[in-house]
């Protein structure tokens, strides 16, 4: 008996211990997937903000390139309008057509005295313009109504639109009739710079913008006038200009909202994207300048970004296997190296990209002009420390003009392409190719002396010479070249031989001049 009850008094106390040693594990246990489970939370809460940042500047970037390729884009009609003595009709669409996209229009305003407008009506009808007669658009019932006498008027000549059409607009009108419009033209014409009006209601009901550049002509400039000739102007759909190029699965993720301030300093929304945001911290916010005129982008998360990005189940599975521990900060710590390695990758490639697309000309896909600047501003150090000669080759296609005029803008393009791969395969490694100007070359030589940078430029002329190129057969240039002095400055050793290019031309062009110059 006394044997029977120690054992019982034995398995009572054993039984207590195994429960205190339970609850303390189940505790332990309890509070070790508490911790864990809060980690892994922070952590995917960080990642989701790495996502959404990455995502933020993606679309940032895209947007941003388009508002410079817009602006880039009117600036080359306005050059295409200063290098043109008369642009007619046709011209203007060979120039324009291949700038346009989806949602935007292209046109150029003419300026005009009020006894002008018979001769402009006159080459208009010469030209071809379609639909075009002499009005201006009553701003009550947007109707037409016959042109009013004014001291100028600035005429829409040329338009070029793409894939709709706003029958308020068409050539012949008078832009100063518009509401609004006189007040933009005034300010670029003060300024003398790219302006852009306030959010306008298109024909299709969707928000645009107008904006202009002015184009100064130095003849009339010498008559006691300003000398402007008029505007290039252009029109594009807000929407278009925020989601073209971009993915629709990538347009689900982000809400983006695009604000300007009006005359007033009053935010005035441009653009709303369709998927609304959801109440969370992931919102962020960017300055972004477009000409004249400074917008606000603001972007937030969207429900389809937090549910792609949604990271409960890891959370479930840490709480599932509380045991687990080790393993579970182990896969955490290398999805964290991963997820980072990947971002920084991501940056880093965006932006390599980003600084190759600023100092690579897009035609050619040689350096551009700042790179070119960048790379003599290096080298003159360089070459005055070391004692080091340094020349410039410049070069010029002669009667480009007339290859544009004869054979198009585009096999234009394609004999600048087609040079200046001729070059590059020419040259050596160590010389900078760039293009410095629209049908202009500029070659660094480092470490080069004047005879040997001339025989090159010699070599280059036979070969350029030599070769053949499609559709247009033979084509010459005249090339100028000079040795940087250790006395003088960047700007006048570019002077020097750009001298000795337009010497080259002088003398009947094809031909090499070699700038010698003593201090």
């Amino acid at each position: 008996m006394i044997n029977l009850l120690a054992v019982c008094r034995s398995y009572r106390a054993i039984s207590f211990a195994d429960g205190i040693l339970c609850a303390v594990v189940l505790a332990l246990g309890m509070s070790v997937t508490a911790a864990v489970c809060a980690i892994t939370d922070q952590l995917n809460q960080a990642a989701i903000k790495r996502s959404f940042d990455f995502a933020v500047d993606e679309r940032v970037s895209r947007i941003q390139r388009r508002f410079v390729i817009q602006t880039l884009q009117l600036d080359s009609l306005r050059r295409f309008f200063i290098n043109a003595d008369d642009v007619t009709d046709k011209e203007f669409r060979g120039f324009v057509t291949p700038l346009i996209n989806e949602g935007e229009s292209y046109g150029w305003l003419q300026r005009v005295s009020q006894q002008g407008l018979d001769d402009l009506r006159a080459k208009a009808l010469s030209d071809g313009v379609s639909d075009f007669s002499l009005h201006e658009r009553d701003p009550a019932t947007r109707g037409r109504v016959p042109i009013q006498s004014r001291p100028e008027h600035f005429i829409l000549l040329y338009l070029v639109a793409h894939d709709y059409t706003d029958a308020t607009v068409s050539p012949g009108m008078d832009i100063v009739s518009r509401p609004g419009r006189l007040a933009l033209l005034q300010q670029a014409r003060r300024t003398q710079k790219m302006a852009v009006s306030e959010p306008l209601v298109m024909m299709n009901g969707q928000t645009g913008i107008f904006f202009v550049a002015p184009v100064f002509d130095d003849e009339l400039k010498k008559a006691g006038d300003d000398g402007l000739r008029g505007f290039a102007l252009a029109t594009m759909q807000v929407s278009f200009l925020m989601e073209q190029n971009i993915p629709a699965s990538s347009l689900e993720y982000l809400n983006v909202v695009l604000t300007v301030n009006d005359a007033d300093q009053h935010e005035k929304e441009v653009y709303r994207s369709r998927e609304p945001a959801v109440d969370s911290q992931l919102y962020a916010q960017h300055k972004l300048t477009f000409a004249d005129r400074s917008y606000t982008l603001k972007l937030s998360a969207t429900r389809d970004f937090l549910r792609l990005n949604d990271n409960h189940l890891n959370l479930y599975g840490v709480a599932a296997a509380g045991g687990s521990l080790t393993l579970l900060l182990t896969l955490v710590i290398y999805l964290l190296i991963s997820q980072r390695a990947r971002a920084v990758s991501l940056v880093e490639e965006r932006t390599g990209e980003l600084v190759r697309l600023s100092t690579t000309d897009y035609l050619t896909d040689v350096y551009n002009r700042r790179y070119f600047e960048q790379s003599m501003a290096r080298l003159l150090i360089e070459s005055r420390d070391g004692a080091l000669a340094l020349c410039v080759v410049m070069f010029d296609i002669d009667h480009f003009k007339r290859i544009n005029d004869c054979f198009g803008h585009l096999q234009g393009d394609r004999v600048l392409r087609q040079l200046s791969q001729m070059i590059r395969s020419t040259t050596r490694s160590s010389d900078i190719l760039c293009r410095t100007g629209g049908e202009e070359f500029t070659l660094i030589c480092p470490n080069t002396t004047l005879g040997a940078a001339g025989q090159m430029a010699e070599k280059l002329r036979q070969t350029i010479g030599a070769g053949s190129f499609a559709d247009v057969g033979h084509v010459t240039c005249s090339f100028g070249v000079a040795e940087w002095q250790t006395w003088e400055s960047l700007d006048h050793l570019l002077k020097r031989v750009d001298d000795a290019v337009y010497e080259a031309k002088a003398d009947g062009r094809d031909r090499v001049v070699v700038h010698s110059c003593v201090a």
